[in-house]
């Protein structure tokens, strides 16, 4: 991977619409991995952030709370890569093992990303917010939480952004 000038990544929408985000929490000691549809970029507190946003009914979930560093790999949207990471729990299957991806360790930051990916953004996480304690002016939640099942966003800074050596 190459580090690149995190302003580089442009295009943000169509990187979220045609590749597959893969949110990967946890370190040496336990991980997991999930594809996310939800997520942002900005500029808040003088820093350039992420906004990842994790269900606590997830298995990922446990992870993300414990971690100081997440990551978010960018890989190649398949079927296959939606249906593992996008619908199956990391604590039935192994799901680097059902799509043929691998792990890479960042022993700097005890976290792993995608070898695979297109792109990595390393990201320290900031703050957390639970959607379920948040003040809303709109009839989403109602509509999009019937199973009161909310969302934690997390807000994290953007430690590093990498391309695959064979995407420069």
């Amino acid at each position: 991977m190459i580090k690149q000038d995190v302003l580089s990544f442009s295009d943000v929408f169509n990187k979220f619409k045609e590749l597959c985000p893969i949110l990967t929490c946890g370190d040496r000691n336990g991980s997991n991995s999930m594809m996310i549809n939800w997520g942002g970029l900005g500029y808040l507190w003088g820093k350039f952030v992420c906004f990842i946003y994790v269900r606590k009914d997830r298995y990922t979930f446990n992870f993300s709370e414990k971690s100081s560093m997440f990551t978010l790999s960018f890989v190649d949207l398949t079927p296959t890569i939606v249906d593992v990471f996008g619908k199956k729990s990391g604590k039935d299957i192994d799901k680097f093992k059902e799509t043929n991806l691998h792990r890479s360790l960042d022993i700097d930051n005890n976290c792993y990303s995608i070898a695979e990916s297109k792109m990595v953004l390393k990201l320290k996480k900031l703050c957390s917010i639970d959607l379920a304690e948040a003040d809303y002016y709109t009839s989403i939640p109602d509509d999009i939480y019937k199973d009161k099942e909310y969302h934690v966003m997390y807000i994290c800074e953007i430690k590093q952004f990498l391309i695959g050596e064979n995407n420069e």
